[in-house]
């Protein structure tokens, strides 16, 4: 190659190491020698377009890293939809969309999963580990982001959102989160773990593991009640998953979080008020009360036990939680 071929080449070979390393791709040495000499036998040796060895380069590279390359490739960014437009598995899409709720993690992989919202519906997130550096310091319940470049996935018919090394999160102007609010008649099936007392950062809310915050290490965390359920409802073939906070849940056990504390202590063990919920609420008849989410979750504003012995008074619950229409 000539001298300035030569400089074109070395630049072209920068410029794609700097494209890489934006995207928190880490290369040895080695591999930035491999994709030196993979440039310029594209180059050289096939007659491959400069703009076309570029691409093939960085793409082969990210596929190498388990990076997906449908949008960063190009440069560009995925649309922005409504949460309630998102229907299929592995769909680039950008949100504005507001903090409903955060989770604790049960796994090193999660740096943050839980509930974001616009106002057409609500949906589950989750920023996984090696991603942490996306997450603004300001990430909390109640703010809104632009969360651009995040991919759907589907699972038993719940629709959730990705993050990955291409995605980014802005705060936007405030998003008003929907209330389309259901009430169904149906049955709890299950109680899912990481139900009944619990503790929460008394920062951001986040439930606590083993003392302590994601966000902000070890606190003295406030306790709190929730139930994580199972929920069939009558006239169809779907379990929908019932998130019941604090208020719902002491309503519906009688148990308050203060006798939610004492039982606990006295039994050397918080496990046991999961035990009692579980023991106490699958199987039984429920009218619930609660904004649907994207797939196949509720948020849970109310919910009451329902006796229902006879066809007659399962035809006539049905009736009243549809609002008299047969």
């Amino acid at each position: 190659m000539a001298i300035v071929e030569k400089e074109q080449h070395k630049q072209e070979i920068e410029n794609i190491l700097n494209r890489l390393k934006a995207v928190g791709v880490q290369l040895d040495e080695n591999e930035k020698q491999e994709i030196s000499a993979r440039y310029d036998l594209l180059i050289n040796e096939w007659r491959v377009p400069a703009a076309e060895a570029t691409r093939t380069v960085i793409q082969a590279t990210l596929k190498k890293h388990g990076i997906e390359t449908k949008y960063w490739q190009t440069g560009g960014t995925a649309p922005v939809v409504q949460i309630d437009q998102i229907k299929a598995d592995n769909e680039w899409v950008s949100l504005k969309a507001k903090i409903v709720q955060i989770w604790d993690n049960r796994s090193d992989k999660v740096a943050r999963t839980g509930l974001i919202g616009d106002e057409t519906g609500v949906i589950k997130f989750t920023i996984f580990g090696k991603n942490n550096h996306i997450i603004p310091e300001d990430f909390t319940e109640g703010n809104s982001y632009l969360f651009e470049n995040m991919v759907s996935s589907v699972w038993q018919g719940q629709v959730s959102v990705k993050a990955n090394k291409t995605t980014t999160i802005t705060p936007c102007d405030d998003v008003d989160v929907s209330r389309r609010v259901q009430k169904l008649i149906g049955v709890i099936t299950a109680v899912s773990s990481g139900s009944g007392l619990i503790k929460r950062c008394p920062e951001c809310k986040r439930a606590l593991v083993k003392g302590q915050c994601g966000e902000h290490g070890r606190v003295d965390g406030v306790y709190d009640l929730r139930i994580k359920a199972v929920f069939s409802p009558f006239g169809t073939n779907e379990l929908i998953d019932l998130i019941i906070g604090t208020a719902p849940t002491e309503t519906l056990t009688g148990i308050s979080v203060a006798q939610a504390r004492e039982i606990a202590t006295e039994a050397l063990d918080a496990a046991v008020i999961e035990d009692r919920f579980r023991t106490e609420i699958v199987g039984r008849y429920y009218e619930v009360t609660g904004s649907i989410m994207s797939g196949s979750g509720m948020l849970v504003e109310s919910i009451r036990s329902i006796n229902i012995c006879t066809q007659e008074a399962l035809a006539e619950a049905l009736k009243e939680a549809s609002g008299g229409v047969p």
